[in-house]
């Protein structure tokens, strides 16, 4: 047999100041391969770091960024976590809610930095209407849900909250001023509930706020009466002098049943030359005393019309509500039944209805 043996190299034999004595012989390819690794993943661990640090700088910058430009919006901003704790306030919110930069940083609950902005007085509300709203806010806040909700503040604007569930069980809050939205949406209210010619209420918005009224007398049995009011011979004051006059005449009569009226009554137009009032808590004999005061009024009222003096008068019907009537249909259907009587009988008066007759004279003109 071949005896088998190992050679060794000494230090001085030329291998790199390597010492391999005692050590079996190692091919150089390997030894090489295997230095190589080592200092690739020490090169791949200083990048990796590298990269890391950079990665941190960069969300640093991105973050620095991105509030930056929410800070810029106009639109308010409020970030919570999962515990409705806050995370960030953008410059508009503080603006909004009155908040300092150093309030906005600590970390306050969302229901403390919203209350700080109720001792601010920030909104018009009243405490009691504001704590209402941050109640109503902080249910949608909890629910997740984008439903939007209004609240003005003490300089007039008006500023629409909605929020955002987002994946983290946090919430993104906006508050944006939609001030001129609600300005609009004021104004086609208004227009939708007033009449164009008088700014009186027109028979839509009349009839809603009657139902009101109906409600609390079937509730409380409380009084409620109506006068319905119409301009005698209109017809003839339009022929005569012509469509202006007459808008002018029909201003007049609203102006004094506007300037007149209890401060809980509440007046419209009907339509054309008719009128209608809503008396809460009058009984029968207050709504003919006020009814024969504007039939007096209106009667020494002098009106004029391209140069020429116009008097005018008006008929009256008068109704109250009872139990047995199903709606305020029913009152206002009897009041002008008796405005019918009115006009039948000469015009110029005032008449009741009554259940057991048609209607009743109860008031004529001297």
């Amino acid at each position: 047999m071949k005896r088998k043996f190992h050679k060794t190299f000494r230090t001085d034999e030329g291998c790199d100041g390597f010492n391999f004595q005692n050590f079996n012989v190692i091919p150089s390819t390997t030894a090489f391969r295997v230095m190589s690794l080592a200092r690739a993943k020490e090169t791949n661990a200083s990048a990796d770091l590298a990269a890391e640090r950079l990665a941190k700088e960069r969300l640093v910058t991105e973050r620095a960024d991105l509030r930056a430009i929410l800070d810029d919006l106009n639109v308010g901003i409020v970030l919570l976590d999962q515990d409705c704790q806050v995370l960030f306030v953008n410059r508009a919110f503080r603006r909004f809610w009155r908040i300092s930069d150093a309030l906005a940083e600590s970390r306050q609950s969302f229901v403390r930095l919203m209350y700080h902005g109720r001792g601010q007085t920030a909104s018009s509300m009243s405490h009691y209407r504001l704590g209402e709203y941050l109640a109503r806010q902080m249910k949608l806040i909890q629910a997740g849900k984008e439903r939007p909700l209004h609240i003005r503040l003490t300089n007039g604007e008006v500023i629409q909250f909605r929020c955002k569930a987002l994946p983290n069980g946090g919430r993104l809050l906006t508050y944006g001023n939609v001030s001129e939205l609600a300005q609009q949406a004021d104004a086609l209210e208004r227009l939708a509930c007033v009449d164009g010619l008088t700014g009186l209420n027109n028979r839509r918005h009349f009839l809603v706020l009657a139902e009101t009224e109906w409600s609390r007398f079937k509730r409380y049995g409380r009084p409620l009466a109506a006068l319905v009011i119409d301009i005698d011979h209109f017809k003839a004051v339009n022929d005569t002098y012509g469509h202006d006059a007459g808008d002018k005449v029909i201003k007049a009569v609203a102006e004094v049943l506007r300037t007149h009226k209890r401060t809980s009554d509440i007046v419209g137009r009907l339509g054309g030359e008719e009128f209608v009032l809503l008396l809460p808590e009058a009984p029968l004999d207050k709504a003919l005393a006020a009814g024969e005061r504007f039939r007096q009024l209106i009667a020494d009222c002098a009106i004029v019309a391209s140069g020429r003096r116009i008097t005018v008068t008006i008929s009256v019907g008068a109704s109250v509500a009872r139990a047995d009537q199903k709606g305020f249909g029913e009152v206002l259907k009897e009041a002008d039944i008796a405005l019918y009587e009115a006009k039948r009988s000469g015009r110029n008066r005032v008449c009741r209805f009554d259940p057991d007759r048609p209607a009743t004279l109860v008031a004529v003109a001297s």
